[in-house]
């Protein structure tokens, strides 16, 4: 009987460190946000190699879905956050199978940017609603492969730009 409280209260020695401990550093949030957008980079591939559309296909419309080489170069958290959103709602528009795990994996780094931010005092406000973007979706939704494909391709380019600048990020 005195081993077992004995065992009990060491262990629960052990686990108290864990429930009182500091918030994370921000290396280690930016190690986090670099890791998911590795995983979410990997899960996009395996997609997309299903999928291959023509890279020649015109698409009205398509300026809508970020393209971090033309639209909105990675400038700080606010920019980050608002291209996580526009993603994550083209994620949710979308009716692509295989899509739900990456869907999950933009949710998650939309949470850890947050965490990212508060850690450097960037008070990010709430996205509001794209009515452009929802329109585009809703009337091309027959469409969903090709701009699903799209939308791919442009989540995965974001995504590695942010692992390679994420380190080099200092403003809101």
């Amino acid at each position: 009987m005195h081993r077992s409280a004995a065992l009990l209260c060491s262990s629960l020695l052990l686990l108290l460190p864990a429930c009182t401990s500091r918030p994370l550093s921000v290396d280690a949030i930016k190690n986090n946000v670099k890791l998911l957008a590795q995983t979410t980079i990997i899960r996009i591939k395996k997609l997309t190699d299903e999928f291959r559309i023509s890279p020649n296909m015109v698409f009205s419309g398509l300026e809508l879905i970020p393209d971090i080489t033309l639209d909105r170069p990675i400038e700080g958290l606010t920019s980050i956050a608002e291209n996580l959103n526009t993603f994550q709602v083209i994620l949710l528009n979308l009716p692509m199978d295989g899509t739900a795990q990456i869907h999950a994996d933009i949710v998650s780094l939309q949470g850890i940017v947050h965490l990212l931010a508060a850690s450097f005092n960037c008070p990010l406000q709430k996205p509001g609603a794209d009515s452009r973007l929802d329109t585009f979706l809703k009337a091309n939704s027959t469409f969903h492969v090709t701009i699903g494909n799209v939308a791919m391709e442009r989540l995965q380019r974001f995504l590695s730009k942010l692992v390679k600048n994420l380190d080099q990020l200092k403003n809101c």
